[in-house]
């Protein structure tokens, strides 16, 4: 797998499920540059109309599909502004390729923390390769599957792009081992977990070396003191190795699948959770491992 990366305007799969260049020539060289299951890492530029949030930070990743499209046979006529045109009434980035799968990096952190130097100016224009230490870098990140839309188109260039690839149907990223300023280690042992929304049907399925470390990170971005409610540890699976907990939690998203909302969420009732958890279990040695759940806390009033 090979990792590119470009700077963009924002990291919006649903709104805008495509990889978009303002000229064709750019964009055509990545698709000879690129194969089947390569990367893009998405990066905020650093002025308007970036968010102030996003500027500067590595904000998601996209597999390519390496065919080419016009942007505007894929994007919603809808969700495009009026600052994606030019003072000539001119769409700003009318080739593209689709994005087949995509990932949010939900800390977005900055590139001169997790890369070893800024990128040129290059990356504004068209997308760079990025070296093997800040390809691994990049993959030690936490992030979060996103759905693109279920288009026919996309649906037709992921179909050809799984044929084409050696490995089979990609599902992302593995984990991956690495050393630097952080450091992960693949055959660490980690844990799949299923976290659930204060008592609602929603889960949000994944897996981490740290687990109260991960659900410290996901309560974060949640105004639990205006909604009194969070995220806290339904169930959870201990792995000997990351892998092995990844693998698990792609499992459970399989038997979920009708039940997938968006990035890592689900929403099914709890016994639903509970036979789909289980059932991750079966490919497993079930002799050498124990299922364990979170002790159970008082329900609170609805």
């Amino acid at each position: 797998m090979q990792i590119f990366a470009k700077r963009f305007w924002g990291f919006d799969p649903l709104r805008w499920p495509i990889i978009s260049f303002g000229r064709e020539a750019n964009r055509d060289v990545l698709i000879q540059a690129s194969m089947p299951g390569d990367l893009i890492a998405f990066i905020g530029t650093q002025s308007d109309p970036t968010e102030p949030e996003d500027r500067g930070r590595l904000l998601g990743l996209a597999e390519i599909g390496r065919l080419p499209i016009d942007s505007l046979d894929l994007l919603d006529p809808a969700t495009i502004r009026p600052v994606d045109y030019d003072a000539n009434g001119q769409f700003k980035w009318p080739k593209a390729m689709p994005m087949l799968r995509a990932w949010r990096f939900p800390d977005k952190p900055r590139v001169t923390d997790v890369l070893s130097k800024q990128l040129t100016y290059e990356a504004t224009v068209r997308a760079v390769p990025l070296n093997e230490k800040d390809q691994a870098a990049v993959l030690a990140l936490t992030r979060e599957e996103i759905a693109v839309p279920d288009v026919e188109t996309v649906r037709r260039h992921r179909e050809l792009a799984d044929a084409l690839s050696a490995t089979g149907p990609t599902r992302g990223p593995t984990p991956s081992s690495w050393s630097g300023t952080v450091s992960r280690d693949a055959n660490a042992a980690a844990t799949t977990y299923a976290l659930r929304f204060r008592n609602r049907n929603v889960w949000k399925i994944g897996h981490a070396q740290d687990l109260a470390g991960r659900l410290f990170d996901v309560n974060k971005h949640i105004p639990h003191e205006v909604l009194g409610e969070r995220w806290s540890i339904a169930w959870k699976q201990p792995w000997p190795t990351q892998t092995a907990a990844y693998e698990m939690e792609q499992r459970v998203f399989t038997l979920l699948a009708a039940r997938r909302t968006e990035g890592e969420r689900v929403h099914c009732t709890e016994d639903e959770l509970r036979a789909a958890w289980v059932g991750a279990m079966v490919p497993a040695h079930r002799t050498h491992q124990r299922i364990v759940t979170q002790p159970r806390s008082p329900r609170h009033p609805a």
